[in-house]
């Protein structure tokens, strides 16, 4: 386990993407910048082994605002469990350049008690098929949580009017995942890179458009870095462990094949496989559809609790659940719901049994619930009609 040690005003910003060339270390390293320019005690974290950070720092004029370099990409190489990277207590603000090629395991060293993720995407179909890999595994695996808003996408080194630019910002509006961010592709960054500068370091005249399109990502940050890190930020997948009763899909756990082929194969299912109604299911709902298929209907079933409430069933039905996405799935509707009080989900088919109502009716946004002749209808991410 790798852990951050500093002060308890400490902001960590967290920088990955596992493929090389996503500019990953320039996005950093810009951001590192721009917060020092700003007036703050930042430091930036080297976790990447080829050292372009420290290079970067290296290369920085003293007369330049200061940026702390911390090197600890020998801490990565260890096998040893709890390693500590330890922060000066003055640093407030910590950019991590997270390392290469980072095992889905471990992410969660990085993304725990952050401020906020940043994933830059390039405009190709090897990044785009690796960014949906990875935001799954944030997702699914380290259990980054899209509610607390910390996750953000960066469209990098992008040339607006082109294909590849259309294909990438199709993707990306398809992941419910805030792009929050949008960069050109531009030799300022090259520039600024060798006199270690940062992009608003440079003279404003070079560099109007750039800046102008850091605007927004600055914004975002700026906010996450205002709101307090919350318990949820602070769990690993260990913490929040599925109560017991919940632990009953037999097949999708006990076939871990398939639910890796589930995770490797979410960019394909997206763009071929499953038609989503009008409001785009979330990359963690589309995975989870996608290690349905692997188990028989039987397997779904069992998700569902058969109990009818003994106490005003229908009003139950409408306080507790919230129809969240509605997936075309084998020739049928798949139903996604979300538990108002825990926000778990299920997945429910027509026919199936929640809570003693029967699924009788769905369409695109919608779903009809029957009981003893009494029908409830819940629409697409609406309060429940009356």
């Amino acid at each position: 386990m790798l852990i951050f040690k500093g002060s308890v005003n400490l902001h960590r910003i967290v920088v990955l993407n596992p493929k090389g060339g996503s500019g990953k270390t320039t996005l950093a390293f810009n951001l590192a910048g721009y917060l020092a320019t700003t007036g703050r005690k930042v430091a930036v974290i080297d976790m990447d082994r080829q050292g372009s950070s420290t290079r970067w720092l290296h290369n920085r004029s003293p007369d330049l605002p200061e940026i702390m370099g911390i090197t600890a990409s020998d801490a990565v190489r260890g096998a040893s469990e709890n390693q500590c990277i330890d922060v000066p207590e003055d640093i407030e603000y910590a950019v991590v350049d997270a390392p290469a090629g980072l095992p889905d395991d471990r992410l969660i060293d990085y993304t725990c008690g952050a401020h906020a993720v940043l994933v830059p995407v390039l405009p190709s179909d090897l990044d785009i098929h690796a960014a949906s890999r990875l935001i799954s595994d944030l997702l699914l695996v380290a259990q980054v949580s899209r509610r607390n808003g910390r996750l953000g996408v960066v469209a990098n080194r992008v040339k607006e009017r082109t294909i590849a630019y259309r294909q990438l910002m199709r993707f990306l509006n398809r992941l419910s995942i805030a792009v929050v961010g949008t960069l050109r592709d531009s030799q300022n960054y090259t520039r600024a890179a060798g006199s270690g500068l940062c992009i608003h370091e440079m003279p404003p005249f070079q560099v109007r458009k750039d800046i102008a399109q850091w605007s927004a990502l600055t914004q975002w940050l700026e906010r996450r870095l205002a709101t307090p890190i919350m318990p949820r930020d602070l769990l690993r997948p260990t913490d929040n462990a599925t109560p017991p009763k919940r632990r009953r899909l037999r097949t999708a756990v006990l076939v871990p094949a398939a639910a890796a082929m589930a995770l490797f194969a979410v960019s394909m299912w997206m763009w071929s496989a499953v038609r989503v109604s009008q409001v785009q299911l979330p990359v963690e709902h589309i995975a989870t559809v996608e290690t349905l298929q692997a188990a028989p209907a039987e397997a779904i079933v069992e998700q569902v609790p058969e109990e009818a409430s003994v106490v005003s069933a229908r009003e139950q039905l409408k306080g507790k659940w919230e129809l969240s996405g509605v997936v075309q799935w084998d020739g049928s509707s798949l139903l996604i719901l979300s538990d108002r009080n825990d926000q778990t989900t299920r997945r429910v088919s027509p026919g199936v049994k929640l809570d003693g109502w029967v699924v009788t009716d769905t369409g695109p946004d919608y779903a009809v619930f029957a009981q003893n002749g009494e029908e409830v209808r819940l629409a697409l991410n609406k309060e429940p009609a009356h």
